[in-house]
């Protein structure tokens, strides 16, 4: 978060945000309603984002997190968060500089042979790239999509809704 505060008052009219997120970012991989409803609601602000992600890290260590309703995975969380940070940081650039036309974004690479997934993706690294590279060459002018969530085939998915493809 940090990173994100330095780094956005630099961003140039046209810019482009590509946040690396998974399959697994998806809010519907968050089993318990209320938490869905919380990370996907329009307004989520920052700090709520910040309190969602600290609660379950205590609700982990208490071993809490699945009865709490949070996904039994913290890369999942992780990413999920992250997809919900996207949706706030894009409304932020609409509210704050909203004639810059700056797009933040999520993607979802795919399964991609790498180290990461002990080499059982299917994609290959130049595959995987695809989307991410897409979603960062968005040509000046194009206003959407925003605050999206776009799969590694570079279509936008409803994140709050699905279906996924």
């Amino acid at each position: 978060m940090k990173l994100c505060h330095a780094l956005f008052p630099l961003l140039r009219p046209q810019a482009r945000v590509v946040n690396i997120s998974s399959l697994v970012g998806h809010l519907s991989m968050v089993p318990g309603k209320k938490l869905r409803d919380k990370l996907g609601h329009p307004d989520i602000t920052e700090s709520t984002i910040v309190d969602l992600m600290d609660s379950f890290i205590e609700a982990a260590k208490a071993g809490k997190h699945v009865a709490q309703g949070w996904p039994n995975s913290t890369y999942t969380v992780s990413k999920v968060g992250l997809s919900a940070l996207t949706r706030f940081q894009q409304r932020i650039m609409d509210t704050t500089r909203p004639d810059d036309g700056i797009l933040v974004n999520s993607v979802n690479p795919g399964f991609v042979d790498t180290d990461m997934t002990t080499h059982k993706g299917i994609l290959t690294i130049d595959e995987g790239a695809i989307a991410p590279v897409w979603a960062a060459l968005i040509p000046p002018g194009v206003k959407s999509p925003a605050g999206g969530y776009i799969w590694n085939n570079t279509q936008v998915v409803d994140w709050v809704n699905g279906p996924l493809p």
